[in-house]
């Protein structure tokens, strides 16, 4: 209840203050017949009296005066309640008005009507608010004999509760239209703020696959070139002379790489944005590069024209494939399979264990494995990677020939 009361808005507070001195002035005045006709007069206790227009209402002692005036100040007091207990408001006036020996006043018709406003605005359900004034006004109606204005008896106080609940009626429903359409608003926000969302995480994620793929495959390849010229550096220099240059040629390939992906975030004026990503068409480079490290790959390749998305994700699953190899099984005997099989294009990567002796260069964290899997999700592929029956390792990766780049991806 408390909280309820919290809710009582300072103006109507003022109006319903307002509205009892006013209610007041006029009782006092209309003893002294100083003031016209009520808007509801003639209560069926006693005979009618037609009352003709600009007629005044005569109070008859002070007893009558103080009980006049105490339903008045229910009747415009109530007016403070109206946002809460709109209904009960209502109620109340309407039964005040019923206790009049001689009719309400006019301005507490006026609080009266703003009750009538009040519960058609306010009300919990404007079926039951509406019903519940129509059986008021019938029971005024029947009540009172006389209006002003002058209209027949059934009609004088549907006159002035009608048009004012029908306007409570009319602004409630503008209201709702409103909040429905706000709140359609704020739904619709929402959904394009977690679309945006949801972009900039698949962007992230496709980045963070890029740079995984690139950083991981080019740095594993200048370590083992590290490796390989430190051992040999001072027994057989030109060795070392070719590793260091392998090093050098991989990091640049990295940097290029690197600077057109970053470039995409934050194009500088030097960056060309126009350069193609790498697809099947540099498989070559990228398995000479390989063998340089030390890793002997064979290469079987049934040429095939890709999609220019579906490209660089086949040369990601065998850049992925063999970077693992190096990794794994560095100098192990590693074999390429691409074959295309009616519409889809298999991608096989198989490596022996590594020779005796050899220590793989580190275990990974699997990571690029699970980046490779979610890329070829987006294009309808699938992924199998595990350990060879013989022993080595197998990437398999399938990519449907029609694969086309969902929306939303990258």
């Amino acid at each position: 209840m408390m909280d309820r009361l919290s809710r009582i808005r300072w103006p109507d507070v003022a109006l319903a203050v307002v509205l009892a001195a006013l209610s007041v002035w006029w009782t006092v005045h209309a003893s002294r017949g100083d003031v016209p006709a009520m808007p509801f007069q003639d209560f069926h206790d006693g005979p009618v009296r037609p009352v003709p227009p600009g007629a005044f209402i005569v109070q008859e002692d002070d007893q009558s005066i103080g009980r006049e005036i105490v339903l008045n100040l229910l009747i415009t007091l109530a007016v403070v309640l109206r946002r809460i207990w709109p209904l009960s408001v209502v109620l109340v006036q309407f039964t005040a008005i019923l206790a009049f020996e001689n009719g309400a006043d006019l301005v507490t018709t006026v609080a009266t009507l703003i009750g009538v406003y009040s519960v058609c605005l306010y009300g919990r359900s404007t079926a039951l608010s509406l019903g519940v004034l129509a059986v008021l006004a019938t029971i005024t109606t029947l009540a009172f004999d006389n209006t002003t204005p002058q209209l027949p008896d059934w009609a004088g106080v549907f006159a002035l509760v009608a048009p004012i609940g029908l306007l409570g009626v009319t602004v409630r429903a503008a209201r709702i239209r409103a909040e429905t359409a706000h709140q359609r608003a704020e739904a619709l926000e929402r959904g394009q703020e977690a679309a945006t969302r949801l972009a900039v995480a698949q962007e992230r994620a496709r980045i963070a696959r890029e740079l995984h793929d690139v950083v991981s495959h080019h740095v594993s390849v200048m370590t083992i070139q590290a490796g390989a010229a430190g051992k040999v550096i001072d027994t057989r220099p030109e060795l070392a002379r070719d590793a260091l240059t392998a090093i050098e040629a991989s990091g640049r390939e990295t940097m290029t790489e690197l600077r057109h992906l970053l470039g995409v975030l934050s194009p500088g004026p030097d960056d060309d944005l126009l350069h193609p990503q790498p697809g099947l068409d540099q498989l070559d480079a990228l398995v000479d590069n390989v063998r340089r490290a030390g890793q002997p790959v064979q290469v079987h390749r049934e040429p095939v024209t890709l999609p220019r998305g579906t490209d660089l994700t086949a040369y990601r699953v065998v850049q992925e494939a063999l970077t693992n190899a190096l990794r794994h099984a560095p100098g192990a005997r590693t074999e390429i399979t691409i074959d295309v099989v009616d519409t889809t294009v298999d991608i096989e990567v198989r490596n022996d264990p590594p020779p005796p002796g050899v220590t793989p260069a580190s275990t990974g964290s699997g990571t690029g494995l699970v980046g490779l899997a979610e890329r070829l999700r987006l294009y309808g592929g699938t992924l199998e990677a595990g350990p060879r029956p013989t022993g080595g390792f197998r990437v398999r990766a399938s990519i449907p020939l029609d694969a086309n780049l969902p929306a939303g991806a990258a």
